[in-house]
């Protein structure tokens, strides 16, 4: 039987994450969660997974927007879990995928988190060893993919109200919230950002990178950027760029590209 894991990343840590998990098991396909992500999900999968970074205490909005609007027929028998990185607080994130499972008639069973590197350059300098604290994530990893294999069962706490407000609040910022990125003198037109968004946010007029109102929050567009050329308000200027050392730019678009053929090959 197979196993397929969904991701949604940024900078590539929650995408290195799923990459480890999935190459410790059998026939594992690994599926971006983007704007275009083929929401069919066939029955028979063995195991089901979501992997991506703690967005105040919960999903990425477009992870629960794929939860919710996900169509299948029979999963009953398919094992789901979720796997979340973070940097601060972790919040009651896999209290609230269990709730957006439970909304679609299904239960999480396996839920763990990752702290790894933080990457939030909009809200913070960056500080900390990066090579110390991406071994540490590879050895928290360790458990987790021993624990997915053997269909580990947890128990999940239910959520409560004050923190599903808070998280909602949240996702309510980002998505109604007006673009504050710009793109300086130093961009060569590389389409980098535009390649690496999940949101199909960017795109290039005259060659100038041109942002719209559906961001993510996802960091990818600065963070890839090879010229620094785009930041955030007055924030971003003078702090360090991260990106996970084994998780480029054309292996996070790559999974954008081949999803977009399989999506042109089903219509």
């Amino acid at each position: 039987m197979k196993n397929r894991i969904y991701f949604f990343t940024g900078t590539g840590n929650s995408l290195k994450v799923a990459k480890d998990i999935a190459n410790a098991l059998p026939e594992c396909e690994l599926v971006a969660i983007y704007k275009d992500t083929l929401l069919e999900i066939q029955s028979g999968l063995d195991r089901i997974g979501f992997v991506f970074p703690n967005y105040a205490g919960g999903p990425p909005s477009m992870v629960a927007d794929f939860v919710h609007n996900m169509k299948f027929l029979d999963l009953s028998d398919t094992y789901i879990f979720c796997v979340s990185t973070y940097a601060g607080n972790n919040g009651t994130v896999i209290s609230q995928m269990a709730n957006l499972l439970q909304q679609r008639g299904l239960q999480l069973n396996y839920g763990d988190k990752i702290i790894t590197y933080p990457n939030a350059v909009t809200a913070y300098p960056m500080t900390g060893d990066v090579n110390d604290i991406l071994k540490k994530a590879e050895i928290n990893t360790k458990p987790v993919i021993d624990s997915i294999i053997a269909k580990q069962r947890i128990t999940i706490q239910p959520l409560e109200t004050s923190d599903k407000e808070r998280y909602d609040t949240f996702i309510a910022f980002i998505r109604n919230g007006t673009s504050s990125y710009d793109v300086n003198k130093n961009c060569v037109s590389c389409g980098i950002c535009r390649d690496v968004c999940p949101a199909k946010n960017i795109t290039l007029e005259d060659g100038i990178p041109v942002f719209h109102n559906q961001c993510e929050s996802c960091m990818a567009c600065i963070q890839h950027c090879p010229k620094r050329a785009i930041n955030y308000e007055n924030k971003t200027q003078d702090r360090m760029r991260y990106t996970h050392p084994e998780i480029g730019h054309k292996v996070i678009s790559q999974y954008y590209l081949s999803q977009d053929v399989k999506s042109a090959d089903n219509r």
